[in-house]
């Protein structure tokens, strides 16, 4: 029996800005991937909706940047 490989899985950090671009919700999720991440940072931002960006954080990495009016292909 071949061992199985196992996903990684990461602490990202889902910080939500406010209209003044001022932090002012974050989240620590646990996922595999940064399109993990950015999938969901995607979903939260559509449905909190009083947000005005979102940025993902990998430790001291900035994944990615969403504004409220972005999209993401098949999003």
């Amino acid at each position: 029996m071949r061992p199985r490989a196992i996903a990684a899985i990461r602490a990202y950090c889902l910080q939500f800005r406010d209209t003044t671009d001022t932090l002012a919700r974050s989240y620590d999720v646990d996922l595999r991937s940064d399109e993990e991440a950015r999938q969901l940072a995607v979903l939260m931002l559509e449905e909190q909706g009083i947000y005005i960006s979102v940025e993902i954080w990998d430790q001291s990495r900035l994944v990615a940047k969403i504004g409220a009016n972005d999209r993401m292909p098949g999003c």
